[in-house]
């Protein structure tokens, strides 16, 4: 069990860890940085209950609903789409000084030929999978659970 050598909690936290399929669908959205001021201002009246912004220097990102996106995109005629996407959410806190958590799920997928993006929040991580890579990707964790 050498993928869980990077710190001694993680077979029991993998082993025990509850985690879901979120059913939001979600498109990810690359803005000129040059209208946050618009996101901003779009962003307050979002519904969906899964979304994350990113401001970067060269792009803004939005991970949101579809059905949001339908709402705020003729504000921005210039965005990138990619579509759709789906989140795996991990539902238990994490430790703050875990070491290798998102290391071996990811791993996971990676050997499973799934491209992720990871979503952190405040206690609770998060990938987003295309949708089309769902199905392995929910073999390839289940696995992984299977094999702490």
């Amino acid at each position: 069990m050498g993928e869980f050598n990077a710190d001694p909690r993680l077979s029991e936290i993998v082993r025990t860890m509850r985690w879901r399929v979120r059913p939001e669908r979600l498109v990810l959205v690359g803005i000129d940085p040059r209208e946050l001021p618009v996101v901003l201002r779009v962003i307050g009246g979002l519904i969906g209950r899964f979304w994350q912004l990113t401001v970067e220097p060269e792009v803004v990102t939005l991970a949101l609903e579809e059905r949001d996106w339908r709402a705020v995109s003729p504000a921005f005629p210039h965005a990138e789409i990619e579509r759709t996407y789906r989140a795996i959410s991990f539902e238990v806190d994490l430790p703050p000084d875990l070491v290798g958590f998102m290391a071996l799920i990811s791993g996971a997928l990676a050997e499973a030929g799934v491209p992720l993006l990871a979503v952190s929040g405040f206690r609770r991580d998060h990938l987003l999978v295309r949708e089309a890579d769902l199905e392995r990707a929910e073999a390839a964790i289940s696995a992984l659970v299977a094999r702490a």
